[in-house]
């Protein structure tokens, strides 16, 4: 028994039989064509999680009018017949490992940057002036700046919208006709309707932007038209015979008036009547509120969204699809007390595309935990592939790696996070492996920063069980002073932050918290033990030294990571106030590798090589790993 007999068994999602409850849930990679078609990067993607065991792959963003519509040019279409071939390529390889396969498709509404980056008008239900950016949605690097920017400086840019008529929403309707035919052709075996999020049809069904008051607005029954519309004449078109569900927000966060459950629910019901066979149930908050994408639908708080998918199950007797930050022991409750039928997930299965086929073995401890530092979205809000700060193959698995044109013997200094995630790539590859830590444990920063920050939680250990299955063999309290007997060694001995760790270590291990604290530095490690003190009830002064903190995550990850600690009451301050203990995370010193001689190969990665963060560390270690 593997402790997850509800996930991992099958069941029905209208007339399509799935091996188990896990769905790959549906997102945006920019890992497609420039012409909307399925390449090689994309396909590698979503074979990956369904060789990893999903039931359910959930083909996310396919643009219905692509490059209409849409809100990059590698957005996957299924407007064209010449989308089809690729569309069918992905069928296929679902198909191959024994997964379901459906397709989500979305008009994006105003968030279609191809529409802005070429002056074409998008469509919205109203001319409503948007809301200016909070103060902390300014927070980010010039390098991020110029990457938001980018639709922006083409020579054609303008931001233009059209009130849509009967006639626009007719051909709105058209085009999701004909890409549900399409995919279906393609050998799809259901759709799922995006109406979430912002985009299209969502922006009929909340009364912040759509404020008409003819058929399509005025009331949540007649703000729900366009979406029944496009539900009864795809059901129309694909028969009784293929699932129809759609992804549909259960709530607005920080919009006035924004969307309730209360209107969610007769959206819901009507466009149950009109056809659809399941609920999404998802969420949205308000883009120009920097914790928006937080608070809605990647929630940052476990479980967020199971309350409003169990009331939605319950009142419309419909199967629905839970989302939200859930590990699969949340996943199992969920389906136990019958909030959901079937759960989505996104980060979990970006971070290890097998965790499916893991809990079936009943290797629960060898899933890689997600971090939470919200990279994989974080890139996609800069235009740029999907990445992952645990998973380095994330966006890359087409890449294939080769193995080694010989066995060698590799010495790893340091048993960090990027030591051990090398040595375990080297030894997995078929070297022969040792890891000399100098200390009497392993982690590095790593062992501390998870007892600061919850989200790390379990990296570690997945870390240590990875080295070991591998047969890595692991050294402790063994620097690398001595003469070494190997054809490579990889440094990865980290960095010095001086003894501001070491004080906050002290903390930990039994030593007085000070009452009062001011943090230097604007590190994540910075901010995250300020959040940590002041929820010990310290008083906390923050004093950066860059004015974008915690650089190192994803801009949600930053932005939510900022807010919680303001909201915490963190102080941020130029000077640290009189009789503060004082406590310094900012800039830290890569440990410089020794001079080995006598002609061995040495590499050198994470924070030994300059590179800060966790991302970083673990795209040094697999970059090395994979040239040895």
């Amino acid at each position: 028994m593997s402790g997850f007999e509800r996930l991992l068994s099958p069941t029905e999602l209208g007339t399509l039989r799935l091996r188990n409850r896990i769905a790959l849930s549906p997102m945006g990679t920019n890992l497609g064509e420039e012409d909307g078609t399925v390449g090689d990067a994309q396909a590698a993607w979503y074979e990956a999680r369904a060789r990893g065991g999903a039931g359910l792959v959930i083909v996310g963003s396919v643009g219905v009018a692509h490059p209409i519509a849409c809100t990059d040019a590698r957005q996957l279409g299924a407007s064209d017949d010449a989308h089809l071939a690729g569309l069918q390529r992905l069928a296929d390889v679902a198909h191959r490992h024994g997964s379901a396969i459906a397709a989500q498709l979305v008009h994006n509404g105003t968030q279609s940057l191809l529409d802005i980056a070429a002056g074409r008008p998008m469509l919205v239900p109203s001319k409503k002036r948007p809301p200016g950016p909070d103060e902390l949605s300014g927070m980010v690097t010039p390098e991020e700046s110029a990457d938001l920017m980018a639709p922006l400086s083409e020579p054609t840019a303008a931001f233009r919208v059209q009130v849509a008529t009967d006639d626009d929403l007719a051909w709105v309707v058209e085009r999701f006709v004909d890409a549900a035919r399409r995919v279906l052709d393609a050998g799809f075996d259901g759709i799922e309707l995006h109406a979430g999020h912002g985009y299209l049809l969502h922006s009929f069904l909340s009364p912040s932007s759509n404020q008409r008051d003819d058929r399509w607005g005025g009331s949540p029954a007649r703000r729900a038209e366009l979406l029944v519309e496009v539900t009864r004449a795809v059901r129309t078109t694909i028969g009784s015979a293929v699932p129809l569900w759609a992804r549909i927000g259960a709530f607005e966060a920080h919009r006035s008036p924004g969307q309730t459950l209360d209107d969610a629910l007769i959206a819901m019901g009507l466009a149950v009547d009109a056809g659809l066979d399941a609920v999404h149930v998802t969420a949205y908050g308000e883009p120009m509120v920097a914790t928006g994408i937080t608070d809605g639908h990647t929630p940052h708080e476990p479980g967020a969204l199971v309350p409003a998918a169990a009331r939605v199950r319950r009142e419309l007797g419909v199967p629905v699809i839970a989302m939200g930050r859930l590990t699969p022991e949340a996943a199992e409750q969920a389906l136990a007390e019958e909030a959901a039928d079937i759960i989505a997930m996104g980060r979990a299965l970006i971070a290890d595309p097998d965790l499916p086929a893991k809990l079936a073995a009943g290797a629960r401890n060898r899933i890689r935990p997600c971090a939470y530092q919200y990279r994989c979205i974080g890139a996609i809000f800069r235009n740029r592939p999907v990445e992952c700060s645990v998973n380095p193959e994330a966006g890359r698995e087409a890449v294939a790696a080769s193995g080694p044109t010989e066995v060698r013997h590799v010495v790893v200094a340091g048993g960090g996070p990027a030591g051990l995630e090398c040595a375990r790539r080297l030894a997995e590859r078929g070297h022969r492996v040792e890891l000399w830590e100098a200390s009497d444990r392993l982690g590095g920063a790593l062992a501390l920063a998870e007892r600061i920050d919850p989200d790390l939680d379990g990296l570690l250990s997945w870390l240590v069980g990875g080295a070991e299955d591998a047969g890595v063999d692991i050294h402790l309290g063994r620097p690398l002073t001595e003469v070494v007997e190997a054809d490579v060694v990889v440094w990865a001995a980290g960095a010095d932050w001086g003894p501001g760790l070491a004080e906050v270590e002290r903390w930990f291990d039994g030593g007085q918290e000070p009452t009062a604290l001011a943090v230097h530095g604007s590190s994540e490690a910075a901010v995250s033990v300020a959040l940590r003190a002041r929820r010990a009830r310290a008083a906390v002064t923050l004093v950066p030294d860059d004015p974008v903190l915690a650089r190192e995550l994803g801009r949600p990850g930053r932005f939510r990571l900022v807010a919680d600690a303001l909201t915490a009451g963190v102080a941020i301050a130029d000077t640290a106030p009189p009789g503060a203990s004082t406590v310094h995370l900012g800039s830290r010193t890569a440990r410089p590798a020794p001079d080995l001689g006598r002609g061995i190969e040495v590499h050198v990665i994470g924070d030994a090589s300059g590179a800060q963060g966790l991302a970083a560390a673990f795209r040094s270690a697999a970059d090395v790993a994979a040239r040895i």
